[in-house]
C-alpha cells in the first residue's frame, strides 16, 4: 500500500508548474549571494514565465514576474537587459488591451532605472501604450519628456 501513496506523491510533483520550480530556485536563493551570471539566468526565465503568463491570458500574475526581475538589481550593461524585457512585456500587454497594467510595468520599471538611455527607451514605449489606447496628447507629452531627458543629457 505504501507504492501507490509514493507514486503519488512523486506524480504530484511532477505536475507542480514549472513556474513554481523558477519561484522555489529563487527564494533558495535570495539568501545567497548571487553572481551575475545566476541573476541574468534567473532573470532570463523569469521573464518568459512573464510572457508565458500574458499568453495564458494570467494577465494578473505578470507584474509580480516582473518585479521578481526588478529586485535581482541588475545593473550596468545588465540593466538595459532589464529595460527590454519590461518594453517586450509592455509590447505584449499592449497588444492585449491590457493598458493599465502596461503603464504599471513600465512606471516600476523606470523608478529602478539609473540610466538616462533606459529612462528614456521605457519613456518611449509608454507614448506607444498611450497611443495605442487613443490617448495622442499623453503619448505626445511622454515622448516630449524623453527626448528633453536625452537633451539634458547631452549638454555639458
Amino acid at each position: 500500500m505504501k507504492i501507490p501513496c509514493a507514486f503519488a506523491i512523486i506524480f504530484g510533483l511532477i505536475l507542480i508548474a514549472p513556474c513554481t520550480w523558477a519561484a522555489v530556485e529563487l527564494s533558495a536563493l535570495e539568501g545567497a549571494q548571487l553572481s551575475e551570471i545566476q541573476k541574468l539566468s534567473i532573470a532570463e526565465k523569469q521573464f518568459d514565465i512573464a510572457r508565458l503568463l500574458i499568453k495564458e491570458g494570467l494577465f494578473d500574475r505578470v507584474l509580480p514576474e516582473m518585479r521578481k526581475i526588478l529586485d535581482l538589481n541588475l545593473q550596468g550593461e545588465h540593466e538595459q537587459l532589464v529595460a527590454e524585457s519590461a518594453s517586450l512585456l509592455a509590447h505584449l500587454l499592449t497588444e492585449n488591451k491590457q493598458y493599465p497594467l502596461g503603464h504599471e510595468l513600465l512606471d516600476e520599471t523606470i523608478s529602478r532605472m539609473k540610466s538616462v538611455d533606459n529612462i528614456a527607451s521605457l519613456l518611449k514605449i509608454k507614448a506607444y501604450v498611450y497611443k495605442s489606447e487613443g490617448k495622442l496628447r499623453k503619448a505626445r507629452e511622454t515622448l516630449e519628456r524623453a527626448v528633453e531627458m536625452e537633451s539634458q543629457r547631452a549638454l555639458p
